[in-house]
């Protein structure tokens, strides 16, 4: 595929789409848009690549094409608080040097993560459903629900396009925390007409439609309450519904929650001052929490992939300094495994049994529920915005391919997009040239 022509990327109206991460892969995405030479950015995410150890390298995208290419940003727009979707913001926002657009929850993210000694570009608060004008581009975030508040899917007008990027999303009437998603609207953008959709392939394989978290809160019950020793859950820290169903859960059982790790703590702190978190029934100290009997104490804790360093793992290693297992201790997993970290999570379940504690996850009982959409999620958002094409991304080929495949039984044109390639969307999909993407190593 050729290098791209200067007025493809500076004359040509387009729209162009190309993806320097997140397509073929999970992790680090960041969607760039042009026209006429103006660019914007979608999400800025890094990526984790587990290593034989067990421990996780994090990775950013090059962007290396922006410079050998000459193409300045003049926005990047955020769909949500993921740190596949905003961890690289740290590393690279100063060298796009553009303003930055997000949700207050998700801008209080992005602040803690910006060294405070460092200048940085403007960060500006939307609101949804209202739209903003960006240069030739106007944006509308549109609430979807997801496992993480404030998540939106974007509406891109551009040289009389209109482009649906969905972000991370699923289809959930009893989602806890947060909004729902936005049917009236994406029904209203459906019938103004949708060119081209931009979306999330990670559970396109599967049939069925999404598990509420409302579902999830009486699986978490059932399977917590026949425990007589302590009980320790595992989950995503972003998760803030999962966080209330488990306070509630302790509540009704007698027993009382405590959070271990500090990436939980700091969420629940934000969750409480975005008032997605209610002050009771709540978490105490751990310090507090350690003291009494062992049928009363449930604890929450980071870890749910593996990772050596969390507080799950040194649980497992019996290395944590606020808390020993013993025989008979529950550790709940109300998580999916994300790909190429089972070796990792294998050790520590391994070394969970070795102390004698009981372990019980997904496969177990109904105690997880995805952010992302299985088939029956796409074909209820499909058949509200009837896009005319899809360019499935947010997954590997497999994913991508599965959710190709699945859209065209329903109609919808496209091609799978790669890294790296510049798609014209003046009409239907096509790959024009070629930009040189990768990934590359940061420390934390």
């Amino acid at each position: 595929m050729p290098a791209p022509r200067f007025d493809q990327l500076h004359r040509q109206p387009g729209p162009y789409f190309v993806a320097l991460g997140g397509a073929g892969m999970f992790g680090a995405n960041l969607y760039l848009y042009g026209s006429g030479g103006e660019w914007i950015a979608i999400d800025c995410g890094f990526a984790l690549e587990s290593t034989p150890s067990g421990d996780s390298r994090v990775a950013v995208p090059l962007i290396e094409a922006l410079e050998k290419h000459d193409i300045k940003l003049s926005a990047l727009l955020i769909t949500h608080g993921h740190e596949d979707h905003i961890g690289a913001i740290p590393y690279l926002w100063r060298e796009l040097g553009c303003p930055l657009y997000a949700s207050p929850f998700t801008a209080r993210l992005i602040r803690n993560k910006l060294a405070q000694n460092l200048e940085w570009p403007p960060l500006h608060e939307i609101r949804p459903l209202e739209p903003i004008g960006l240069g030739a581009f106007q944006a509308e975030w549109i609430p979807v629900t997801h496992s993480i508040p404030e998540s939106h899917g974007i509406l891109l007008q551009v040289a009389g396009k209109r482009i649906y990027h969905s972000g991370d999303w699923k289809l959930d009437a009893q989602p806890l925390v947060g909004e729902l998603t936005a049917e009236g609207r994406l029904r209203a953008i459906g019938r103004e007409g949708v060119d081209v959709v931009i979306g999330d392939s990670t559970n396109a394989p599967g049939s069925g439609a999404s598990r509420s978290e409302a579902a999830v809160q009486d699986g978490l019950s059932d399977a917590i309450r026949p425990c007589t020793q302590r009980v320790v859950v595992t989950c995503f820290a972003s998760n803030l519904a999962r966080l209330h169903s488990l306070a509630e859960i302790a509540f009704d059982t007698g027993r009382y929650a405590g959070l271990l790790g500090r990436s939980l703590v700091s969420m629940h702190s934000f969750g409480r001052a975005h008032g997605y978190l209610r002050a009771r029934p709540g978490f105490i100290a751990p310090w507090e929490l350690g003291f009494l009997p062992r049928d009363q104490q449930l604890w929450i804790c980071t870890g749910s992939q593996g990772e050596p360093a969390a507080a799950l793992g040194r649980l497992a290693a019996g290395s944590h300094p606020h808390l020993t297992l013993a025989p008979g201790d529950t550790v709940v997993f109300s998580s999916r495994l994300i790909p190429g970290n089972e070796e990792a999570l294998e050790r520590i379940k391994h070394n969970l049994l070795r102390q004698d504690v009981h372990i019980i996850d997904d496969d177990m009982a109904p105690i997880h529920a995805s952010g992302h959409p299985p088939q029956e999620d796409l074909r209820q958002l499909y058949g509200w915005l009837r896009p005319r094409y899809l360019l499935p991304v947010h997954g590997e080929p497999y994913h991508q391919q599965a959710h190709m495949e699945f859209a065209r039984g329903l109609g919808i044109g496209g091609l799978v997009p790669g890294n790296g390639d510049l798609i014209d969307l003046s009409g239907q999909p096509c790959r024009v040239a070629e930009v040189p993407w990768g990934l590359i190593e940061v420390q934390r």
